[in-house]
């Protein structure tokens, strides 16, 4: 018996050759979301890795600026200057004794305090010496022509004060000038010494970014700051009823982006201790998507009739449409809060960190969107919306709440920052009386200026 092949894999392959299926209609809008959201964290990536690289850089540049080197004392040294005088005219013999003489050459020499400059007196007093006898003779001869004094070297003497003055002079032929000049040229020292003068060294001072805290211990500070924002969700059950509920609940809300800005003052108290109040607003973001492949839409007609003189209402289905459903809308909430923080902080240069931590008390809350009923149906909880449901709270309460701030002084009175922080609403959002209880907490950064006042 001969088996004949069996050609049902070939037939189905001729068959849906070149098929193409059409992918359900909530696909698509998933995908794109998925790709929204990897463009977002790698854009938060790149912008924390910006801004740690822009802190290292200021904080090199910072510490070049302030590693300054003083330039050296420049000393000034004052030449020994030695000039040559020409003495008085002599004096009558009687008039000056060689004893008185010798006292005031005595006593110009004792000026110094060096040995060198005894030793030098000693050559310089015994050349003068025989000057003076020289010219005793030519008085007392009483000539009328006085015949030139022979020259005399002061070799001695010279070299004597050439280590004080610091430089060795020629050696000096005297002799006389004139006719009515007795006495040789003498030569006079100005300066005995070369003397070292220090001149005061200024340093250059870096210029001044830094708010002087010492002289000003009490300030008042305000911050004017935004940034991104992100929250998580959670939600509990009272009875184990509702945990399908709440699964699908949980599955049909995703979280998003959020922002937050505020102005906030603060007072410093001892130049490291904070007390900080202000307002503080934050958004948060829910993507609500809900697909029904199983969807029935009825179209019914209500008419209202007399009968027996009575009205009387008749409801007829005059349409039945089955289909496919999907829903997407965006969630949104806003919360208003005056925060009162306390903390310090410390400083280094332009650089400087503190710590803070405190509650938050709301003030307003608003929300708008869509969520599952329990019925399993989209039903808006947009206050004053048709058909809303009301499920949340008015006000959520307290929260609370830490941050870390980071900042760098660009003047003395103004100063940039960047402040991570967490916050954790303490009550839910949700009403008493829902099934679900939901639960928020809220990080971001805070990206902002500081303003100093006295």
């Amino acid at each position: 018996m001969k088996i004949e092949p069996n050609h049902t894999d070939e037939i189905f392959r001729q068959r849906l050759h070149d098929v193409e299926v059409e992918p359900p209609p909530f696909v698509w809008p998933n995908v794109e979301r998925e790709l929204k959201r990897q463009k977002r964290k790698r854009f938060f990536m790149w912008l924390f890795a910006l801004m740690l690289l822009g802190i290292g850089a200021w904080n090199i540049l910072s510490r070049r600026s302030a590693a300054h080197v003083a330039n050296p004392a420049e000393q000034v040294l004052l030449e020994d200057k030695v000039e040559t005088v020409a003495p008085p005219l002599p004096k009558p013999a009687d008039s000056e004794t060689d004893d008185q003489e010798a006292a005031r050459e005595k006593s110009v020499f004792l000026e110094s305090n060096t040995n060198q400059q005894i030793e030098s007196a000693t050559h310089t007093k015994r050349a003068t010496s025989e000057t003076r006898n020289a010219r005793a003779q030519a008085v007392s001869g009483k000539q009328d022509n006085i015949a030139p004094i022979a020259t005399f070297e002061t070799t001695e003497a010279l070299s004597a004060i050439a280590p004080i003055v610091g430089a060795a002079h020629d050696v000096a032929t005297l002799s006389l000038l004139g006719e009515h000049t007795l006495e040789p040229l003498a030569f006079m020292r100005k300066n005995d010494f070369p003397h070292i003068k220090t001149r005061p060294v200024r340093k250059k001072q870096t210029p001044k970014h830094c708010y002087d805290f010492a002289k000003n211990p009490n300030v008042w500070m305000l911050d004017a700051y935004m940034g991104p924002s992100f929250s998580s969700l959670t939600s509990e059950t009272n009875d184990s009823s509702s945990e399908p509920y709440r699964q699908r609940r949980e599955a049909t809300e995703q979280r998003d982006w959020a922002f937050h800005a505020g102005l906030r003052g603060s007072l410093l108290l001892g130049r490291h201790f904070l007390l900080r109040s202000g307002v503080h607003y934050e958004q948060m973001t829910d993507v609500f998507e809900h697909f029904d492949p199983n969807y029935v839409k009825y179209i019914v007609e209500i008419t209202q009739v007399i009968v027996d003189n009575k009205p009387v209402i008749i409801a007829d289905t005059i349409d039945i449409q089955y289909g496919e459903s999907y829903v997407k809308t965006y969630n949104r909430y806003g919360l208003l809060d005056i925060p009162f923080e306390i903390g310090g902080e410390i400083r280094s240069g332009r650089f400087g960190l503190s710590l803070q931590a405190g509650a938050s008390l709301n003030v307003f809350f608003w929300k708008r969107g869509t969520f599952l009923s329990a019925n399993e149906q989209p039903t808006p909880f947009t206050p004053g919306a048709k058909g809303a449901q009301e499920i949340y709270r008015p006000r959520v309460g307290l929260s609370a709440g830490a941050s870390a701030q980071t900042f760098f002084h660009l003047r003395p009175r103004l100063r940039v920052f960047a402040e991570p922080y967490f916050r954790k609403i303490l009550h839910p959002l949700t009403l008493e009386n829902q099934s679900v209880q939901q639960r928020r907490s809220n990080w971001g950064v805070k990206i902002g200026v500081t303003k100093i006042f006295d």
